[in-house]
């Protein structure tokens, strides 16, 4: 996929938001969805790879996703109507199109459909405007989709409504995620997900007694190393 592709203005709106909460669509099938939304004209056929979209999602978080989770949040988008496949090739090449909002949502009256139409020529934010706050709002998208992941990987399920904990800079999850093994784990900690937001928010690993045992674990290894490169210890 081109670079330019990337910078082309997203028509994601508020009414897209609204979408993905009443039908709790994750983070990352909601990037999953304004990237394709990217890929040519709104209701035309296009031939996505989503190996490119997995080269960009690792530019942007570090790593791709695992195949699987990217299939998953694919098929969730089929599943919502959001994307309708016209022909598969393999796995990650489709032809496909992506269905407009107002496809996705119940009819409405003309005369009111036409009074929404009317009144939103006069609230139409300034282009150049958006499509700054829609990158920033994609890359936040991004980040709690990668910490999302990364606690479920040590089997710590976080909803993605949880900002407080998902928002967090990525080194201070992982250095959760080393004091929380440090203190016994899922073996020994009944609450996991109370236990690592109490963490985040008091900043455990600050804490002299902590900081001392995360040095004895981790002082020679490449975990230390990369919390020490990234700013948390």
């Amino acid at each position: 996929m081109a670079e330019n592709t990337i910078k082309n203005n997203l028509p994601w709106t508020e009414e897209h938001e609204s979408f993905c909460y009443k039908n709790r669509i994750p983070n990352a099938a909601k990037v999953l969805w304004q990237w394709l939304m990217r890929q040519g004209e709104i209701s035309a056929e296009v031939e996505p790879d989503l190996s490119q979209f997995n080269e960009w999602v690792a530019k942007v978080r570090g790593k791709p996703y695992a195949h699987n989770y990217l299939k998953k949040m694919f098929e969730l988008l089929c599943e919502h109507g959001v994307i309708a496949v016209v022909k598969q090739y393999s796995w990650k090449i489709f032809r496909l199109l992506v269905r407009p909002l107002e496809w996705l949502k119940p009819r409405k009256k003309k005369r009111e459909k036409n009074l929404q139409e009317c009144n939103s020529t006069y609230n139409s934010p300034n282009p150049n405007d958006s499509s700054s706050v829609q990158a920033e709002i994609q890359q936040q998208l991004i980040l709690i989709s990668d910490n999302q992941a990364t606690l479920a990987d040590e089997g710590i399920q976080f909803d993605e409504s949880e900002k407080e904990v998902l928002n967090r800079p990525k080194c201070e999850i992982k250095v959760s995620i080393a004091l929380f093994k440090i203190r016994g784990g899922i073996d020994k900690i009944l609450n996991p997900e109370g236990w690592i937001r109490s963490c985040l928010r008091h900043r455990w690993w600050e804490h002299p007694r902590n900081l001392s045992l995360l040095v004895q674990e981790l002082g020679n290894g490449v975990i230390w190393d990369e919390l020490t490169k990234e700013g948390c210890l």
